[in-house]
């Protein structure tokens, strides 16, 4: 790609100091541009790395609803028991960033 941009340089400096006219300059620049290969020419390798990086997320979906149930069960538990919102609501939050804390662990590994 560096070696692209060099040649666009190049072109553009001889357009500037007048040895090509703007139409070899855009000719010059459609051959250097279609020869660039598309990205979905491009192959895409992934490492062991990649692959491990991601088991965790594959996790998240079931973990997210367990999360969820377990907020469900502390605050409406809470709110029966003492009828309490306010204590309801800070007991399920306080709950959500325990939660949270520990699946932004598991996704780092």
């Amino acid at each position: 790609m560096t070696a692209i941009l060099d040649d666009v340089r190049r072109l553009d400096a001889a357009h500037a100091r007048g040895e090509i006219n703007a139409v070899d300059l855009a000719a010059e620049k459609a051959k250097l541009f279609e020869s660039v290969p598309d990205a979905d020419e491009v192959a895409v390798h992934t490492t062991a790395g990649a692959a491990r990086r991601r088991q965790p997320v594959a996790r998240l979906g079931p973990t997210l609803l367990l999360c969820i149930l377990v907020l469900t069960l502390c605050a409406g538990s809470t709110l029966l028991l003492t009828g309490d919102l306010m204590l309801a609501m800070t007991l399920s939050i306080t709950v959500l960033a325990a939660v949270t804390v520990t699946l932004f662990r598991q996704l780092d590994g």
